[in-house]
Order: structure tokens, then C-alpha cells, then sequence
């Protein structure tokens, strides 16, 4: 939850300078009909999904959507964990990169979710460049420069649910 909270935090203060031109109309700020709006954001009142979108001065769209029901699809070659339960996905889109954050449980061990992640990082042509285990958690880290893609896992078991929370990246220099 910390890293899609660290990915939101982030984009949102991208977007907290953005407003729509009738939110700056309506300030009184002189804005005329055809201002460019720079930046969007609104919270689906059913689901709950976040979505958000921020155009910087160069052109570039920057998207984000966040919440439950928001696609775990993430950069080849990481897949979703098999029969977890999708907490969240945060999911941030830009040019051709992309990074996805997903909080997720699973009945299974925490060594079991580590070897999953374990390999395919090593697919991907990653070595972990941070392993870190103590007594009820596990945090993996590593990047592949020549693939341009990179990941963290942190994992921890809580009662009998193991729960982690894993983010790639991918296309972003």
C-alpha cells in the first residue's frame, strides 16, 4: 500500500496545479474560452476508481488510474500472482512507458510469492539488486538498464494471508 500511496502521492502532486479552465473562470482568473485544459482528475462515486490525466508544457500525457477494479496488466514479462485477491491497482501511463503497482493477498507462504517475483525478475534479465528478509517480511529490488524495466516486492504475512505489494516499471529513462 505504500508504494501505490508513494505513486498516487506523486502524480497527484503533478495534477494539484492543474485545473480546469471553468474551476479558473469561475476563480476569476480570466481565463478565455479556449485555454488548454493542462490537467484532470476525478473519483468514480460507485467504484471508487481514481483517474487522472496531466499534459506537461512539451505535450506529454501522463495517465493514472488507480482502485480495485482497475486491470492488474503489467509489463512482460511479470504477470498478477495466481489466485490472489487484487487488492489495488495503481496504474501510470506515459509515451511508451509504463508502471503498474499492485496490492495484493494470498493464502500462500511468503517464500512462495518471493520465488514467483524471484523469477521472473531474472526473466526480465534483473538480479536483485535489494534483498532484504527478516522475521515476517521480505523486500526484492532490481532493475534491468538495458531493458529500460525495474521492480520492488515487499511481502509480509499477517495471520494466515500473505500480503504484498509489487510495482514495475517499464519505458520510462
Amino acid at each position: 500500500m505504500r508504494l501505490i500511496l508513494s505513486g498516487l502521492s506523486v502524480f497527484l502532486l503533478l495534477l494539484s496545479a492543474c485545473s480546469s479552465a471553468e474551476e479558473r473562470s469561475e476563480a476569476g482568473g480570466g481565463e478565455t474560452e479556449d485555454a488548454e485544459t493542462l490537467g484532470s482528475y476525478d473519483i468514480d462515486p460507485e467504484s471508487g476508481e481514481v483517474r487522472a490525466s496531466h499534459t506537461d508544457a512539451a505535450g506529454v500525457t501522463t495517465t493514472m488510474r488507480a482502485g480495485k477494479e482497475v486491470s492488474p496488466d503489467l509489463p512482460e514479462p511479470f504477470r498478477a500472482y495466481p489466485d490472489a485477491e487484487i487488492v489495488s491497482t495503481t496504474r501510470v501511463d506515459q509515451r511508451d512507458g509504463v508502471f503498474v503497482a499492485l496490492d495484493f493477498t494470498t493464502s500462500d507462504q511468503r517464500e512462495q510469492v518471493v520465488s514467483y517475483y524471484r523469477e521472473q525478475a531474472l526473466e526480465a534479465g534483473i538480479a536483485s539488486e535489494v534483498e532484504i528478509t527478516g522475521e515476517n517480511a521480505t523486500t526484492l529490488g532490481g532493475e534491468n538498464r538495458d531493458r529500460g524495466i525495474s521492480f520492488t516486492l515487499n511481502v509480509s504475512r499477517e495471520a494466515n494471508r500473505t500480503r504484498a505489494q509489487l510495482s514495475v516499471a517499464s519505458g520510462f529513462e
